[in-house]
């Protein structure tokens, strides 16, 4: 699998839109779509008070506000910010005299019919094009018009693309054995792959027996009435769900009747297979939530493809069903993508401000958004010399979307290493490292030409579009920009080593490459069958999603998590603590790294003592943040404290 699959794509904002005159992966052509043929493509119309919502979202936020953590309703969100009732009237009316079905979905709107119709109403002919991911996708031809009551409402039309957006998975193999899969090294030696237990313990979670009073009740400290909800492009093996626990011995060692299982899935735009290459992604982020909060609802919302169109509607929906708690995303763009210098001077961010207006539409209910921070380190887009022009270019600093939104908690991580003591078990946390790996120089794009200088690693850095979000403004917390949002805000396991490194994980022989270290590690996880080593920020996400599952029991819905983590961070960093034992430690710090970008030879990826290019604020002391500072921790895997 390429190292990004990510393509370009436009996107017609009040009923015009220019192709960009170069794109890295355009479409292929199949054939037209014959006129007879089915299709459909989505319109979203805007909130129509983004401003009011987002002032919502901040008070909702503000412990001395009377609105603190005090959600709203979809239907609320809907009838005070939403698209006005009297618009998406006006708007179905439009389509439907011009013979066609529109299904309403909040603010997003179905349109539907066949193909000769839709053509018409947008003034442009439509075919089926392959991508190079081989994704099959219906997209006009030429430039769409929308029709004048369209235009006039600013609705903005999503799904015929002639370069749609695919996201790339933030995940690959690593060049573990099955053997040592199966008899992991940190076990005997200290790097990996771990199991889900080993993590526990590492990152001290509450031990299984912890007890917290709900609504009366005695209830396990499990993710127990918590729902994580997770985005991909894939069903998955229930086995292998079994697999991971049965390996692990869960149900002797945790007295259950019955292992977790995932439960239950929600197609979107008919969902995905178990056929395609994000298999083993969905099966990784369904097992790190659910390993990490065994007592939580886990929902799979199960997408054909990550194009843009697949990920709005999927977003869309969770909002819809405003059950899930949480949300995790192991996927992303290149955020330069969608600026004017990489689109013949046209500018297509409005895509993002519209998945940016959902992230604040579920932040308002409650909803807590999370996303891979991406695998390239500092550097996620390569250059406009190689994707404009087809020639050999280099990876420029950058940072991946959605990861990039500040109502999005962007979650990076490192290479954990545990204690090794012969015989046993115990994994207890010894160190973090977050050096990147470099890579030999390849051609992602199959454009002819090849980039150079790219690494493998946690994504981060600093955005050029979003602005800087009020919580990185916090004491003591120095990202190093004073105008944007930097990339991310806290960090898990990511593992490294992939294939393509330009030498075999030996560290280098420098500072920014560790002098040598080769601590590298990865996590075991169940793929139709069989047990796979897996790294990247697809790791972290997931992993992430069952600890603010357990916040979430504790303290219930949390919104946009940002403004409490780095609170948290602003407390340690004014008690000058980093020792495990102070009670105001709630993150592991000082973590060395070279993400690519930072210059002047230092070893620590880092912009100010509290802040990290690959681990934001930090990783997390699991029992303090999430409200549980009494617990006993997890102790051994494989033992009642961590089943």
């Amino acid at each position: 699998m390429m190292r990004r699959l990510a393509v370009m794509g436009c996107t017609i904002l009040g009923g015009l839109a220019s192709i960009p005159a170069a794109s890295a992966v355009p479409l292929t052509m199949v054939a037209p779509l014959a006129a007879s043929a089915s299709a459909s493509f989505n319109v979203v119309l805007p909130l129509r008070d983004k401003a009011g919502l987002e002032a919502l979202v901040a008070r909702q936020q503000d412990p001395n506000s009377s609105l603190y953590h005090h959600w709203l309703t979809p239907q609320q969100v809907d009838a005070q910010y939403g698209a006005d009732p009297a618009t998406i009237g006006t708007v179905t009316a439009a389509l439907q005299a011009r013979g066609l079905s529109v299904t309403a979905r909040g603010r997003m709107l179905t349109v539907s019919g066949t193909a000769s119709r839709l053509g018409a109403t947008l003034q442009a002919p439509l075919a089926t094009g392959r991508s190079r991911s081989g994704t099959l996708h219906t997209y006009a031809t030429t430039v769409p018009v929308m029709p004048p009551e369209l235009r006039k409402a600013g609705a903005i039309l999503i799904g015929l693309a002639k370069d749609p957006h695919e996201a790339q998975i933030f995940s690959r193999k690593t060049g573990v054995t099955s053997a040592e899969i199966l008899d992991p090294k940190n076990r005997y030696g200290g790097s990996g792959p771990y199991w889900y237990g080993d993590l526990k313990q590492a990152y001290q979670y509450p031990s299984y027996q912890t007890m917290i009073t709900k609504g009366g009740k005695s209830v396990r400290l499990d993710g127990t009435g918590a729902t994580v909800g997770i985005v991909m492009a894939s069903d998955i093996y229930d086995s292998d769900v079994d697999a991971v626990f049965n390996h692990e011995h869960f149900m002797k060692n945790s007295g259950q009747a019955a292992n977790p299982r995932l439960y239950k899935r929600v197609a979107i735009n008919g969902g995905g297979t178990l056929s395609g290459n994000a298999l083993g992604e969905a099966s990784l982020d369904v097992q790190e939530a659910i390993t990490g909060a065994p007592g939580s609802h886990v929902i799979l919302y199960s997408m054909p493809s990550l194009s843009n169109s697949n990920i709005i509607a999927a977003y869309q929906q969770v909002i819809e069903d405003n059950e899930a708690d949480v949300v995790s995303s192991s996927f992303g763009n290149c955020e330069l993508f969608y600026t004017a210098a990489y689109n013949g001077g046209t500018d297509y961010t409005s895509e993002l401000q519209v998945e940016h207006e959902l992230f604040v539409q579920g932040n308002a209910q409650g909803i807590t958004f999370l996303a891979s921070s991406g695998d390239e380190s500092g550097l996620q887009c390569p250059d406009t010399n190689y994707i404009l022009e087809g020639q050999n270019g280099t990876d420029v600093p950058s940072v991946s979307t959605p990861a990039n939104d500040p109502d999005v908690t962007a979650v990076g991580g490192t290479n954990v290493v545990t204690s090794a003591v012969s015989g046993s078990l115990d994994s207890t946390y010894v160190r973090e490292n977050a050096y990147s790996d470099p890579l030999l120089p390849e051609d992602p794009y199959s454009v002819g030409a090849t980039v150079s200088n790219a690494r493998w690693g946690a994504g981060g850095g600093v955005s050029a579009i979003f602005a800087k979000p009020d919580f990185q403004n916090l004491g003591g917390i120095n990202t190093g920009s004073t105008q944007y949002r930097a990339v991310p805000d806290i960090g898990m396991q990511v593992g490294g080593c992939p294939g393509g490194a330009s030498y075999p994980c030996t560290g280098g022989n420098s500072a920014l490459n560790g002098n040598g270290n080769q601590d590298r590690s990865a996590v075991a996880v169940a793929v139709n069958g069989s047990f796979e080593g897996l790294i990247g920020t697809s790791v972290a996400s997931p992993e992430f999603a069952g600890v603010v599952a357990l916040l979430v029991e504790t303290s219930g819905r949390m919104g946009n998590l940002n403004t409490y983590l780095y609170t948290l961070g602003a407390t340690q960093a004014a008690t000058g603590s980093n020792n495990p034992a102070k009670t105001t430690t709630f993150y592991h710090r000082s973590i060395p790294g070279y993400n690519g970008v930072v210059t002047n030879n230092q070893p620590v990826n880092t912009r100010g003592k509290y802040y990290n290019y690959t681990v934001g604020v930090g990783t997390p002391v699991v029992y303090r943040l999430v409200g549980a500072s009494n617990a006993v921790v997890a102790g051994t895997p494989q033992t009642a404290t961590n089943p």
